[in-house]
């Protein structure tokens, strides 16, 4: 989890309170694929405008856009499921010395925003759970069988105006395939042209975040829950992570052969907590 890593496709890593990983993700032993629309980044959580276009002289005047439009995000949102990761920047040497600030649990910003409660007044940060991203996608694809959609991969960022031409597009409904297909299987078909776009596209100012995500497209509205199986490879404490919680993630999952490290701030910089070595039995041959 932290020597000998020369990979970004190695691990995923998801920050979350303590109690929530307590409570809901490793005593149920389940990842939540939670619905698209609860993310924290507006492009996703609002409602997306789209219009409406054809090529095959279709009378548009006889669709009411903004019910349409409503139509088809209040659809592609409910069919997506996803779970969100960030992900290990290159270059990566192998060396923990000089790859510490390349790490996807050594991000301040990912601890500040996600991991701590709103409600606690001391600030206490919670964990960073480390994954296997291979076992990780397959766990995925092999519960949600053949009947889902299954897409992953990293966040591209940029930047995009509000104005679009006439061409084919992402928020441009395509009333020719929409009459000839029906409004389900349209979904499906705008869904499949341009997911890329809709679901793995976000501002810059995003970019360092590093996301790598898992979405699940599927009929159902309901939430997705994974079971995590050996997809756990490690669990990263914070600085400053309530200590009861600690020892009590630690003690639930102290049989499942997973790695544990805390991180400290030293100068400016983080850095790993040798120091408490309850932490050391989990890291073999670390050499400082």
């Amino acid at each position: 989890m932290i020597e000998n890593v020369t990979s970004t496709e190695t691990y995923l890593y998801h920050y979350t309170k303590a109690k929530t990983a307590l409570d809901d993700i490793l005593q149920k032993r389940l990842l939540c694929l939670g619905s698209y629309s609860k993310t924290n980044d507006p492009k996703e959580s609002k409602s997306w405008e789209f219009d409406l276009g054809s090529n095959g002289g279709c009378d548009l005047g006889k669709y009411n856009t903004i019910e349409t439009s409503s139509w088809l995000s209040s659809e592609l949102k409910l069919r997506a499921k996803l779970a969100c990761f960030s992900m290990d920047r290159a270059p990566l040497t192998g060396n923990h010395l000089a790859d510490v600030h390349n790490r996807g649990f050594c991000k301040p910003r990912m601890w500040t925003q996600y991991s701590v409660d709103p409600k606690d007044v001391e600030r206490r940060l919670g964990v960073c759970l480390v994954f296997d991203q291979q076992k990780l996608l397959a766990q995925v694809k092999s519960q949600v069988g053949s009947n889902s959609l299954v897409i992953a991969g990293p966040i591209r960022y940029m930047d995009r105006g509000m104005v679009r031409g006439l061409e084919d597009h992402e928020y441009m409904i395509d009333v020719d395939a929409l009459e000839s297909l029906g409004k389900a299987a349209y979904v499906n078909l705008h869904m499949r042209k341009h997911y890329g776009s809709l679901f793995f596209e976000k501002m810059l100012d995003w970019r360092d975040e590093s996301e790598w995500r898992i979405v699940v497209f599927s009929n159902s509205g309901n939430e997705l829950h994974i079971r995590l199986e050996d997809t756990l490879v490690g669990i990263m404490f914070g600085e400053n992570t309530d200590e009861e919680m600690t020892q009590r993630i630690m003690a639930l999952t102290n049989s499942w052969g997973i790695q544990y490290m805390g991180l400290k701030w030293k100068n400016s910089s983080p850095w790993y907590d040798y120091n408490t070595f309850r932490f050391m039995p989990s890291i073999k041959n670390l050499s400082l």
